[in-house]
């Protein structure tokens, strides 16, 4: 008996492992969804050129990766307990402040790929399709 039931506990630790695995691969695969449905709206309301694109995206993509990491590394900060309130205060501050000087930054580098207008209508699309998103993900919950 005392064979079966760790048998039994090994058997739902293992089920359990995989479904967090799945779980991971789901959350991946629905991430890399979003962000293909972001990259074809943003390609349709900028109106790239062949030139401008080849420019545009290498640029755009680097932005994503500095941008996941900050707010990768904000999370991480915000889960920590032993931090004083003050502490966590000056914490979000800093990182306000590493994302704007991150904007600045790539408002520099989108400029010399496509011109100032363009640069506009992609604040402009990044903005819509958060608030499209955030949309569709409300009335997701309430279904």
């Amino acid at each position: 008996m005392n064979g079966l039931v760790k048998k039994g506990i090994l058997g739902i630790i293992m089920c359990l492992t995989m479904n967090t695995g799945l779980m991971s691969q789901d959350r991946r695969g629905h991430y890399e969804r979003i962000e293909a449905i972001k990259v074809a709206f943003i390609t349709k309301k900028l109106d790239l050129t062949t030139e401008e694109a080849q420019k545009f995206w290498p640029v755009y993509n680097n932005y994503q990766k500095e941008l996941m990491e900050l707010m990768r590394k904000r999370r991480e900060d915000r889960q920590k307990t032993d931090i004083a309130p003050n502490d966590k205060i000056n914490a979000d501050l800093t990182y306000e402040s590493r994302m704007l000087d991150l904007k600045k930054k790539y408002k520099k580098l989108y400029l010399k790929a496509i011109p100032a207008e363009k640069v506009l209508l992609l604040y402009q699309a990044e903005r819509e399709f958060r608030e499209h998103l955030i949309k569709q993900l409300n009335h997701r919950r309430r279904e």
